[in-house]
C-alpha cells in the first residue's frame, strides 16, 4: 500500500480523521487543547492521537511535561516557534519584543501584566530558544528579535484562529497594512 493509500485509510474513521484535522489546524496544541477542541472523550483523544504518531501521520515535540503535536510537514524550526507562541504568557511577550524593538525587562513586564520574575522566566527561554538576543546597556538590558520577522508572521497568520488573541489580530493588521 503506498504512503497516501495507508493515510486514507488510517482516515477512514471519523474520530481519527477529525482529531488529525484538528491537529493540521492548530500545531502544536498539546493533549487536553485537542480534547477540548474537539469535544471527544480524553482517552479516545489520546488513543488516536498516539495511533497517529505511531503510523507517522502526526509528530511530536516534548516541552517540560506537555506533548505537543504537529502534522508531519511542520518544520523543526517552525515547531520550536509554535511551541513558545502556544503559551500565552510567552507568546504576549514575544509580540510585544515584535512590535517594539530594544525594549527592556521593565517595559516588557509592564506592557505584558506579568510579574519580573515570570517575564525573566519567559525571556530566559525565548533567548534560550534563540527567538530573541539580548544586549547589555550599563546596568540594563535590552531585548531585540533574532527570529525571523516574516516566519513569525507566517505561523500567526497561518495560524491565526487557533490562536484566539487580540495582540495576534492587531499585529497581524498592522503586518498586512505595512504590506499594502
Amino acid at each position: 500500500m503506498s504512503g497516501l493509500d495507508q493515510e486514507s485509510g488510517i482516515l477512514l474513521l471519523a474520530t481519527r480523521r477529525g482529531i488529525y484535522e484538528t491537529v493540521r489546524r492548530n500545531a502544536g496544541c498539546h493533549l487536553r487543547e485537542i480534547q477540548r477542541l474537539t469535544g471527544l472523550p480524553f482517552g479516545s483523544v489520546s488513543y488516536h492521537l498516539s495511533y497517529l504518531v505511531r503510523h507517522d501521520l502526526l509528530r511530536t515535540k516534548k516541552e517540560g511535561n506537555t506533548l505537543r503535536y504537529f502534522p508531519l510537514d511542520t518544520s523543526s524550526d517552525d515547531q520550536e516557534l509554535l511551541t513558545l507562541l502556544r503559551q500565552q504568557s510567552v507568546r504576549s511577550i514575544l509580540l510585544f519584543v515584535f512590535s517594539n524593538d530594544c525594549c527592556t525587562h521593565r517595559e516588557i513586564a509592564v506592557s505584558t501584566k506579568l510579574s519580573a520574575s515570570t517575564t525573566t522566566w519567559h525571556l530566559k527561554k525565548l533567548l534560550d530558544a534563540g527567538v530573541i538576543k539580548m544586549t547589555r546597556s550599563g546596568k540594563f538590558n535590552s531585548y531585540r528579535l533574532a527570529a525571523p520577522r516574516e516566519r513569525i508572521m507566517a505561523l500567526l497568520i497561518a495560524y491565526r484562529e487557533s490562536f484566539l488573541d487580540r495582540l495576534v489580530d492587531g499585529l497581524i493588521d498592522l503586518w498586512e497594512r505595512r504590506e499594502e
